[in-house]
Parts: C-alpha cells; structure tokens; sequence
C-alpha cells in the first residue's frame, strides 16, 4: 500500500506543478527587450519627448537652514516657544525667479505666512529655497500643517507639533 500512497502524491505533485507553471515573462525577457530599446535609443527618445513640469518634489521643516536652504541639523516635528520654523524646498525644473511660498495653518486659520524667489538651479536641475517662520504669542499647542505654493499653485503639505513651555 506505501507505494500506491507514494504514486498518488507524485501525481497530485506533478498536477499541482503543471497548474502553478510559468505565467507571465522571466526578467530575462525583460532584461533583452530593454536592452533593445536601448540599443536603437527608443528609450532616450521618449525620455526626452516628456514634458518637464516645474514643482516641488520635496520639502523639509527643521530648526537650521545652511548656506544653501537645505535643512541641517535633521529634520524635526517638535517646535516650542521661540524655536523658528525653517523650510527647505525642492523645486524641480524651477526657473530663476519662480514664486514659492508658504502658509501654516492651524484647522483652517491662516497663521503666517512667506515666500521667495527660486534661484538658479544646481547641476543636477534642483532649486532650493529656504523660507523662514517665528512661532509667535497665538500659538497655541497642537498640530500644525506647512502647506507649499509654486508660482500660487498648492504644491504640497506637511504636518508639526507647537507645544508652548
């Protein structure tokens, strides 16, 4: 009888392995078709053809700007009293002058606002800019929200906590 239990799983095994087979391609179909398209620069070209829209790809909040509006010191959620709330924007395919400001807001009131001129962009196509806001006497403990604009346009948004000591 072990081998007619023996025989009976092999079957459902090879079944099973028959049912479950290849689906879909193996990377290495992938691999020689994009090899392809980059041999003939069918890749390049589509790259190419895309439109370059300006926006900011990041942002940061923190305590210290540098020299060139980028956040050091490490990023932070946590401000109190007296503590200046930093922003260092990333803008791709800026151009000189583009308009970029900010606004915090607590639930819907506006509390302060700023803004910017890009400046040129760095070799590899980034803008930064640095904006710069005082906790002031109306703050009060919660959540507070960043929110970014490009040229007017909301662009994106990030939430800190205020607390008051």
């Amino acid at each position: 009888m072990p081998t007619m239990r023996y025989a009976t799983c092999l079957i459902i095994a090879l079944v099973t392995l028959t049912a479950c087979g290849r689906k879909g391609a193996r990377s290495s179909d992938f691999d020689d078709a994009t090899a392809a398209a980059l041999a003939t620069g069918a890749g390049a070209t589509q790259l190419s053809n895309m439109p370059k829209v300006a926006h900011i790809a990041a942002f940061d909040i923190g305590h210290g700007l540098d020299r060139r509006d980028m956040i050091f010191g490490g990023v932070s959620t946590q401000f109190k009293v007296g503590d200046s709330i930093l922003v260092s924007a990333k803008g791709i395919y800026l151009t000189a002058g583009d308009d970029v400001s900010a606004r915090i807001r607590m639930k819907n009131a506006t509390l302060d606002s700023t803004g910017a001129k890009a400046g040129a962009p760095d070799t590899s196509g980034f803008s930064y800019v640095g904006l710069r806001f005082a906790s002031g006497a109306k703050w009060t403990k919660g959540s507070y929200q960043v929110e970014l604009f490009l040229n007017g346009k909301f662009q994106v948004a990030k939430e800190f906590n205020y607390t008051p000591q």
